[in-house]
C-alpha cells in the first residue's frame, strides 16, 4: 500500500488543525485559526460552505455518521453544534476553563465528546439536547475514541494516562499507565475493538480491550519521531498518521511504517481518511 499525493490547497489563512470527510465522502471539513470551519468539495476542491461562530481558533470537528450534525470545538472554551448541511448553529456547549482541542461523534451518532487543556470531557446527547461535563484528567485532554459498540470512550493526552470511560453514566471502566516516560500520548479505538495508544515520544502500541487492555504488538516510528494523530482506513488493517514534515500508513498487525509521504512542512496536524478508505487528508501550518 503506497501514500500517492493527489491535491494540497489552501484551507485557511493561518493553521489548519483538524479534518473530516463527510460521510458519504464527497466532502473535506477542515477547521482553522481563523475562527471557521470551511467545507470543500472532495473531487474539484472548491470551497462549499463555512461554519462560522467562534471567537477564537477552531481547533477539531467531527461530523455525526448521518451527515446532518457537526461539532466543533474551539480556544473561544466552547463546542458548537451545528445544521452540517445549512451551516446554521444549533446549540453552544459551555462548561469548560480552558482551550478545546477535541471533539468526536459515537458511531450510532446519538453522543459527541469534547475534550478541553482543562482536563475536562464533555457528553453532548443528541436526542435530549443535554449536556454534561466531568473531569477526566489533570491537565490536557487532547484525544478522544468511541469504541466500535459506543460503550467506551478513550481519553488521554498530557501525562501519559489514557482512560477508558462509560460515556453515558460518566463513569470510569479502565486506567491505562503511560509506557516509558510519556509526556503525552493519542488513543484510538479500531475497528476490531482493540486500542491503538501512540506517545509523543514515538512509541505505538496496541492493546487488547477485551482482555484488561493487554498489549498486543508495540513499535516506534521512524527515528523516533512524534506521531501528532491517527484514523483507521475503514476496517482495513491500516492507519494513516501525521508525522512532523510527513505522513505515514502504519501497518496495524505489527505496526511497521510500510509507507510514509514528506509534505514539506513541519507542522502537520489533524488527519481523516474517506468511509471508502480510498483517500485519506492531512491538515497542517
Amino acid at each position: 500500500m503506497n501514500l500517492t499525493p493527489i491535491a494540497e490547497f489552501k484551507a485557511h489563512p493561518r493553521h489548519a488543525q483538524g479534518a473530516a470527510f463527510s460521510p458519504d465522502g464527497g466532502e473535506i471539513v477542515t477547521a482553522g485559526m481563523d475562527a471557521a470551519a470551511r467545507v470543500w468539495s472532495a473531487s474539484d476542491f472548491s470551497l462549499l460552505r463555512t461554519l462560522e461562530g467562534h471567537g477564537k481558533s477552531v481547533n477539531a470537528i467531527a461530523v455525526s455518521p448521518d451527515g446532518e450534525i457537526a461539532v466543533t470545538a474551539s480556544s473561544d472554551r466552547t463546542a458548537i453544534v451545528w445544521d452540517y448541511r445549512r451551516a446554521e448553529r444549533l446549540q453552544t456547549l459551555s462548561g469548560f476553563r480552558n482551550t478545546l482541542a477535541a471533539a468526536r461523534f459515537s458511531p450510532d451518532g446519538r453522543l459527541a465528546a469534547a475534550s478541553s487543556y482543562d482536563g475536562r470531557v464533555g457528553i453532548w446527547d443528541r436526542e435530549s439536547g443535554a449536556f454534561r461535563v466531568f473531569r477526566s484528567h489533570p491537565r490536557h485532554v487532547t484525544s478522544l475514541s468511541f469504541s466500535p459498540d459506543g460503550e467506551r470512550l478513550a481519553a488521554s493526552g498530557i501525562g501519559g494516562v489514557v482512560k477508558i470511560w462509560n460515556p453515558r453514566e460518566l463513569e470510569p471502566v479502565a486506567e491505562i499507565e503511560p509506557f516509558a516516560q510519556a509526556a503525552a500520548v493519542g488513543s484510538l479505538f479500531l475497528a476490531d475493538g482493540s486500542l491503538l495508544v501512540h506517545a509523543y515520544e514515538g512509541g505505538v502500541r496496541t492493546l487488547d480491550a477485551a482482555d484488561g487492555f493487554a498489549p498486543l504488538a508495540s513499535a516506534r516510528t521512524p527515528d523516533g519521531a512524534p506521531l501528532n494523530s491517527a484514523v483507521q482506513l475503514g476496517a482495513l488493517p491500516f492507519a494513516f498518521c501525521s508525522l512532523p514534515g510527513a505522513t505515514a500508513l502504519i501497518d496495524l498487525s505489527d505496526l511497521r511504517t510500510v509507507a510514509r509521504a514528506d509534505v514539506g512542512i513541519k507542522g502537520v496536524y489533524g488527519v481523516c481518511a474517506s468511509p471508502d478508505a480510498s483517500r485519506a487528508a492531512a491538515v497542517g501550518a
